[in-house]
């Protein structure tokens, strides 16, 4: 089955702002009077709990992504004769792999359990993707989309009617008194949290939101949204051409959008929870990407122009690793420093240096056909 050239652009495009684009528009934007604080430039940051910007939609579009991926490498085992069990090893392998790299990502080797953030990004793709392929593998898309609403249904009811060490007066979304953080502190996901909250003057951990719990439900709803794309793309009825399946991916995003805000209206919009109107929200932002990539890349062949995102796309795990073995800020800062002082704020210049040498780095790996294949 032909590789599609706009799910590598498209998740360049999500992984460009991940190594550090959102620091290049920050700093544009404070080199202006008011541009700190401006609401272009709130939408490079994460909201502190409820409601949605631009930034908060990057992580999930990668665990979109990611499920989008899985039918075409999962027609292909099976195209080769691949064994079920052969299938099955080979799932549970990239999720391990996936959580062993985001351990690595945390530190592990500093060998500092006892503040040891097990969980991470890495960690909660894994485990979403893991959980989605398993339900993608035993069963059609009927029982998936039926699985994708009561994973959604049944999380909006566990959060909106079980709270057992909420605060009085406390909402059953808020940090305080959510059902995964009661989890959480209950030890279904070891390690430090992320998130805390100061009570009677102590920071005390509150919620892991790369938990196991929001992992299995939340962010795996993502991965099926993501999944179910994938096998739209991957159609090969004749009455479905490629004119159909954009507008289909794009009439999926729209509803879900409206969907999303819909549920909104009782459940919030909170990433950190990964809640049901979140993952519907996203999901529908996710599509319309899609259908916009797919659109010009794929069905009108304009490609030339997305290089520079593809060649970020095809080493995603690569750079987001070595972004973190590699310092690639002070890099920029020894050869752009001097460029960056005739700024009133060096963070521009540095910033897109930064980004510059990662791509460079991208594209190095691609000339030598260096891919990291999890």
């Amino acid at each position: 089955m032909k590789r599609l050239a706009s799910i590598d652009a498209l998740r360049g495009f999500d992984m460009i702002w991940i190594l550090g684009l959102e620091w290049t528009v920050r700093g544009f934007c404070k080199l202006f009077p008011g541009g700190t604080g401006w609401w272009f430039e709130k939408q490079f940051h994460h909201v502190a709990w409820d409601g949605l910007a631009f930034f908060d939609t990057i992580f999930p579009l990668f665990v979109f992504i990611a499920g989008v991926s899985f039918p075409f490498s999962y027609a292909k085992q099976v195209a080769r004769g691949d064994s079920a069990l052969k299938i099955h090893l080979r799932l549970f392998r990239r999720a391990a792999l996936l959580i062993l790299l985001g351990m690595v990502y945390n530190g592990v080797l500093a060998f500092k359990f006892e503040t040891f953030r097990y969980s991470s990004v890495l960690g909660k793709i894994g485990l979403a993707w893991l959980v989605a392929a398993l339900w993608y593998v035993h069963f059609g898309v009927k029982v998936r989309l039926g699985v994708l609403l009561a994973t959604l249904g049944g999380y909006w009811a566990l959060l909106h009617l079980v709270a057992p060490d909420a605060p009085a007066g406390t909402s059953p979304f808020a940090l305080a008194g959510c059902f995964p953080g009661y989890l959480d502190r209950l030890g279904f996901t070891p390690g430090d949290l992320y998130c805390k909250l100061k009570v009677n003057g102590v920071l005390k951990p509150m919620l892991e939101p790369s938990g196991v719990v929001v992992s299995s439900l939340g962010s795996s709803a993502s991965a099926l949204m993501g999944m179910l794309a994938g096998d739209l793309l991957c159609s090969s009825r004749l009455s479905f051409n490629q004119t159909r399946k954009t507008l289909a991916l794009a009439g999926i995003g729209v509803i879900a959008l409206i969907a999303g805000w819909l549920v909104s209206l009782d459940c919030p919009i909170i990433k950190n929870l990964w809640t049901p109107s979140f993952s519907l929200v996203v999901g529908g932002y996710s599509f319309l990407m899609l259908a916009l990539f797919y659109w010009i890349i794929d069905v009108k062949g304009h490609d030339r122009w997305c290089f520079f995102l593809k060649v970020v796309g095809v080493n995603s795990i690569t750079i987001y690793m070595l972004k973190r073995i590699v310092d690639y800020k002070a890099i920029s800062r020894f050869l752009f420093g001097g460029v960056a002082s005739w700024f009133s704020d060096p963070l521009f210049i540095e910033s897109l240096g930064m980004v510059m040498l990662c791509w460079l780095t991208c594209w190095f790996l691609n000339r030598q056909k260096i891919y990291l294949k999890i």
